[in-house]
């Protein structure tokens, strides 16, 4: 008598099927929910794109990328509690091969936490304004990208 799968057909059909829709396979979540992004030769998908549109379960995700437009790969994003990093780092996240950060573990944003971004130089800009979602690619679009230097 033939073995019956674990899972059901229906089910293993609509997963690939929601895969699909976003461009990208599940090894594309990271490794170290930590970290996020990979940080280096490892590249995910779909930069520029709104992550936590398919990633629900991502609780921050975004792209880095170059002034000449071009992905920062190892760039790094911080969410702190005060302005220009000044307070507590609750989350720091390494852009993989694509420019993207992201990362399944929640984060509190209560208020509001406070944004910063370094290239490998080390040259950190940060947002004046408090983020309370983790959708970083909803606002920072084409025309409003997150840069580093």
């Amino acid at each position: 008598m033939p073995r019956r799968p674990t899972v059901p057909w229906r089910a293993a059909l609509a997963l690939a099927a929601a895969t699909a829709a976003c461009g990208g396979s599940s090894t594309s979540a990271p490794t170290n929910p930590g970290t996020g992004g990979g940080g280096g030769s490892r590249a995910s998908h779909n930069a520029g794109q709104d992550c936590l549109r398919c990633h629900r379960d991502f609780g921050v995700a975004g792209t880095v990328y170059r002034a000449d437009g071009s992905a920062y790969s190892g760039a790094t994003v911080r969410l702190t509690t005060a302005a220009s990093g000044a307070g507590t780092v609750v989350l720091a996240l390494t852009s993989d091969a694509a420019g993207n950060f992201y990362t399944s573990q929640s984060v509190g944003f209560g208020s509001g936490l406070y944004t910063d971004v370094a290239g490998t130089g080390g040259t950190r800009r940060s947002m004046a304004a408090t983020v309370t979602s983790g959708a970083c690619n909803s606002c920072h679009d084409a025309s409003n990208r997150i840069r580093a230097e």
